[in-house]
């Protein structure tokens, strides 16, 4: 075989084979729509949901990045907890039972509160969906510009998880 025959298949393996056979033996993640829990709330602001929405953002990207983890696309994760929950919160059996339907091993869920102006708090958790039990409850007080802190703290919360989910595989 010549040179280039050889450079060929070590590419072709190398970004084809490899990347998919790692992603096959990587487990499973449907992630839930972070939520917004504004019940505590002091004063209500139109952009809280967006702060939520970024933090989902940010979430789900860290996740998407890893090699330890395939992603469940999350417009069908969605789509199946809008047929789960209906109008309803999706609460922890609900994720199980999305995770479940979306065949995935691990799912992961929280909610962020506005506690006043300055002070957010982001609650989140990873369900091993095999025993139905939180392996990872994480709770972060987010003080500052929450368009800034709650992606950050989404993104610590992320990588705990890739952690989490990596030390179980």
């Amino acid at each position: 075989m010549r040179a280039g025959g050889v450079v060929f298949v070590w590419l072709f393996c190398s970004t084809v084979v490899l990347p998919s056979l790692l992603a096959a033996q990587a487990p499973k993640i449907a992630v839930v729509n972070l939520r917004f829990d504004g019940e505590h709330a002091n004063v209500l602001q139109p952009g809280d949901t967006a702060i939520v929405a970024a933090a989902t953002s940010k979430l789900l990207a860290t996740l998407a990045a890893s090699e330890r983890v395939v992603l469940v696309d999350s417009s069908v994760v969605a789509a199946a907890v809008a047929a789960e929950a209906g109008a309803n919160p999706c609460d922890n059996p609900c994720a199980l039972a999305v995770a479940r339907q979306l065949d995935a091993r691990w799912v992961a869920k929280g909610t962020i509160t506005n506690l006043s102006n300055l002070v957010w708090y982001l609650n989140a958790e990873l369900f091993d969906v095999t025993t139905g039990k939180p392996v990872l409850a994480d709770s972060y007080e987010i003080k500052g510009d929450p368009a800034r802190m709650a992606p950050a703290g989404a993104h610590v919360f992320a990588q705990r998880v890739e952690k989490t989910i990596g030390a179980g595989r």
